[in-house]
């Protein structure tokens, strides 16, 4: 079972599978790829060998490890017949790249299950975690740090570009064998432990350079760490991508999980037997890495490097604007649930005329537009469900279809502004139900952004055009004057009504 060639530029595969052997867990994923090279995971099996356990002092593979290692791609590559045998790209990462017997591990696992495995090299890691993170977010001067098993991968990124990488001997198993003997380990153990990961950080962080404006975590454990914080503190949005990991979080985490055995750790919903152990350690390494380069907080990115591989290999243009991430996620979205894109785009270009207008006067910025956008977007795609309430099933679709390239408070309003486009009002439970993800005026935006919404796609087939007073109080709309587009007077009505009751203006109706 060869390794997949690269797709040809514009004509991507519509599944991908890849392959992550790395030195605490091995993952194969199934994408679904999207025409417009958007990246959706069907579907994914975990599986723990832990190639870095027991590794000897030159970092060999032990044979105990390699034969886990065989075991589980042997179980991937039965699934892959079962699923259809869809192109594949196979890689491993730090432990089978620093041991001795690395090869004669890869040559084995050939022989044994078909799969050609590539050894990636610090730099190649590194980049694919770069990519995976840019497949999602907007990167500006931003670090990514993948942390794994064996290593952590740390990359700048300066205006959204890959700038410089280093790779660190800090994966979370690495030093959990090398520096916690005991469980729960020692005081002594876990000082060591910091001191070593603060020296290698350090020399990092001088040799990346340059000031940072924030810092994306990719990887299993940093996951896990996200997921522990989102059900103690009862989020309200249960999926880690963007989740805004803090110092301060982290610090109540240690203070929790230190004096836990492992066994009783893994009963804490989020971390699981396979990182109970090995979770101490990752968690000092991100607090470490928040400390040496003086950010607060984290932003965790549910996309890594397998995302990173299989984007490399559609030829995904990244990176890319928060716009068109988001963009594309729409557009993957409208494939999927077979709803008009082409409709939702017209609608979008008329929210922005209106927004344009109205937004000095709210104080709105880039974030209530992209709310807006995405809310035009995809206000459709409930009809997947149910024509007669598809505002409701729209709003879901939102908020639970991976959408790239948005924060949380940006699909909370484009999910409510789908909700209400059609006149109807917000659950008043919501209010409480989101936060602390919305401010207080929120929901007031959001009923005012589905209001837009509203009025964009009613007049939407008539080819309206909208200005403003210069004193801001007026908003007229125009239409053209042609029996064949000019509107029923109901939809003249209906805008009349519904601007001035969201946004306390007045309406002129006129024909062009």
């Amino acid at each position: 079972m060869s390794a997949a060639s690269p797709t040809p530029p514009g004509v991507p595969a519509s599944r991908l599978a890849v392959i992550d052997v790395g030195s605490n867990t091995a993952r194969l994923v199934l994408f679904r790829v999207s025409s417009s090279c958007n990246l959706r995971a069907m579907f994914e099996r975990k599986e723990s060998p832990r190639l870095g356990l027991g590794a000897a002092a030159d970092g060999s593979l032990s044979p105990e490890a390699m034969e886990r290692g065989v075991g589980s791609l042997k179980r991937f590559a039965q699934t892959l017949k079962d699923i259809g045998d869809p192109a594949l790209v196979a890689v491993a990462t730090s432990a089978t790249r620093d041991a001795p017997n690395g090869p004669a591990f890869v040559q084995r696992v050939a022989r044994e299950t078909g799969i050609d495995l590539r050894v990636l090299s610090e730099v190649e890691e590194a980049r694919y975690a770069y990519l995976g993170v840019a497949s999602a977010c907007e990167l500006h001067d931003d670090l990514v740090c993948d942390l794994g098993g064996g290593s952590l991968q740390v990359v700048s990124a300066h205006d959204g570009r890959l700038q410089n990488s280093v790779s660190l001997p800090l994966g979370a198993l690495r030093l959990t064998q090398r520096y916690l003997e005991h469980d729960p380990p020692k005081n002594r153990e876990i000082d060591a432990l910091r001191e070593a990961v603060k020296g290698h950080i350090d020399s990092a962080v001088k040799a990346l350079g340059g000031e940072h404006s924030g810092a994306y975590g990719v990887g299993g454990t940093v996951r896990s760490l996200a997921k522990v914080v989102i059900n103690l503190r009862e989020y309200p949005i249960s999926r880690v991508h963007g989740y805004p990991l803090r110092r301060r979080d982290l610090s109540a985490l240690e203070e929790l999980l230190m004096e836990m055995p492992s066994d009783k750790r893994s009963t804490i919903a989020g971390i699981g037997g396979d990182r109970a152990d090995v979770v101490l350690a990752g968690l000092v390494v991100i607090e470490e890495l928040l400390a040496e380069t003086r950010q607060e907080l984290i932003t965790v990115s549910g996309t890594g490097i397998r995302e990173g591989i299989a984007a490399e290999a559609v030829h995904a243009p990244l990176p890319a604007s928060s716009e068109a991430l988001a963009e594309r996620s729409a557009r993957a979205a409208s494939e999927a649930f077979d709803f008009s894109m082409e409709h939702g785009t017209q609608a979008e270009r008329l929210t922005r005329m209106l927004f344009e207008l109205l937004a000095d006067r709210l104080g709105w910025g880039a974030e209530e537009r992209m709310a807006l956008s995405l809310a035009a977007w995809m206000h459709d795609s409930g009809t997947a469900v149910d024509l007669w309430r598809h505002g409701r099933h729209s709003a879901y679709l939102v908020r639970n279809f991976p959408i790239w390239g948005v924060s949380q408070r940006e699909v909370l309003l484009a999910s409510m502004a789908a909700y209400v486009h059609e006149g109807g009002p917000l659950p008043s439970e919501w209010k409480k139900a989101f936060q602390p993800i919305l401010g207080g005026d929120d929901l007031d935006t959001a009923r005012r952004l589905g209001a837009i919404l509203e009025v964009a796609e009613i007049t939407e087939p008539f080819h309206p055009r909208f200005s403003s007073s210069g004193d801001g109080r007026t908003v007229t709309v125009s239409f053209s004057s042609s029996s064949s587009t000019a509107p029923p007077g109901r939809v003249g009505e209906k805008v009349a009504k519904t601007i001035p009751r969201a946004f306390d203006i007045e309406v002129k109706i006129r024909d062009s």
